[in-house]
């Protein structure tokens, strides 16, 4: 994970999971296309700069992983 370094003390920065409109969890690329799944323990966790693409997509919105 990585860390932000502010004062010598590290703080992580805060992780996101991209669900679309049928409650699926952003799971990865395959092929240049992103790919969802129900299975919600599969979703891979992205910073807020890494979101920018997927949330161009109707319907999709960002959940924080520590309200998972």
């Amino acid at each position: 994970m990585r860390t932000i370094r502010k004062r010598n003390k590290p703080v992580q920065e805060e992780t996101y999971v991209v669900v679309n409109r049928d409650g699926q969890a952003f799971m990865g690329l395959q092929g240049g296309y992103p790919v969802y799944s129900e299975d919600w323990s599969e979703a891979k966790p992205l910073f807020m700069d890494n979101t920018a693409m997927l949330l161009r997509e109707q319907g999709t919105e960002l959940i924080n992983t520590s309200e998972l």
